[in-house]
């Protein structure tokens, strides 16, 4: 077990990594539970089912990409802090956001329909502060730019960069100001 985790993290830890690395529908809960230096059987003391496993890892994802949703300031400053902290998350998480972009059509029903509710808050909040900075801008270009921008930051789990965390997180924030034209 990896140092400060409780075993449920660890579990959780693991279990990210290896539905990133082999798609959730090839990892059956005896590899999680040997990744994770329990047995299989051991994982449902504390997950009633390999799609609550996943459950699990989404919601760190998603919890850590909207650390800071509603950060003070003026629009483009909120704005720029979202970005950063979701920058920032992505980065944190770029081994198993290939989980997040590829394998969610695997949750059951009622948490895929809280996740996409949860998804559109946040890209509503984006498209508000987006057309407070950008009063001119037309919706659909708003729409536009917002989408394109979380597919680029999304976009860190489909690729290996060698860059550390911290550099990546830095330009990927860089990158999707500029898409957003916040200065």
């Amino acid at each position: 077990m990896r140092s400060g985790l409780s075993r449920r993290d660890e579990i959780v830890l693991v279990a990210g990594e290896l539905f990133a690395a082999n798609g959730f529908a090839a990892v059956g809960m005896d590899d999680i539970g040997a990744a994770a230096g329990v047995t299989g059987p051991a994982i449902y003391r504390h997950f009633p089912s390999k799609a609550a496993v996943l459950v699990a890892v989404v919601d760190r994802i998603i919890d850590a990409v909207t650390a800071v949703d509603d950060a003070a300031g003026d629009p483009p400053q909120q704005l720029a802090a979202a970005v950063r902290s979701y920058a920032a998350g992505v980065t944190a998480f770029r081994g198993q956001m290939a989980v997040f972009v590829r394998e969610v059509h695997h949750l059951p029903p009622e948490y895929r329909d809280a996740l996409q509710a949860r998804q559109r808050r946040v890209v509503h909040r984006w498209r508000s502060l987006t057309s407070a900075v950008h009063p001119e801008w037309e919706a659909e270009r708003v729409r536009t730019a917002v989408h394109a921008t979380f597919g680029l930051l999304n976009s860190v789990g489909t690729f290996a960069s060698p860059l550390p965390d911290a550099e990546l997180a830095e330009q990927l924030t860089a990158l999707a100001l500029r898409a957003l034209a916040v200065h």
